[in-house]
């Protein structure tokens, strides 16, 4: 949730400046820590979709990279909380991510 919470924090910043933002999330959906700093389970995934659902009604342009070993659900929901391009990516290809990030972009910039 920390992360989701920066990014939309920096992406309303960016806006503030006049620039398009854009996030990129990387996950395993496995979020482990909640805002309040406990390894709580279940608060840190209620803290995520909270996050989530802030960045998407932000419309802010984002893509979630799932990078579990298999498709998980929890990281599909996030990208649809947050209106998000969701890809799975089970392993790790720098190439198709510049591929996504770069299609993503061309397409906010329309």
């Amino acid at each position: 949730a920390a992360g989701i919470d920066a990014a939309c924090r920096l992406a309303e910043d960016v806006r503030r400046r006049g620039r398009a933002p854009l996030v990129v999330l990387l996950t395993d959906g496995r979020g482990n820590v909640a805002r309040d700093g406990s390894n709580d389970a279940t608060a840190a995934k209620l803290d995520a979709q909270d996050g989530a659902r802030r960045l998407g009604l932000a419309g802010v342009p984002a893509l979630v990279l799932d990078t579990s070993p298999r498709a998980h659900p929890r990281v599909r929901a996030l990208a649809a909380e947050m209106n998000a391009r969701y890809v799975a990516l089970p392993y790790f290809d720098a190439a198709q991510v510049a591929r996504e990030v770069r299609s993503l972009a061309r397409e906010s910039a329309s």
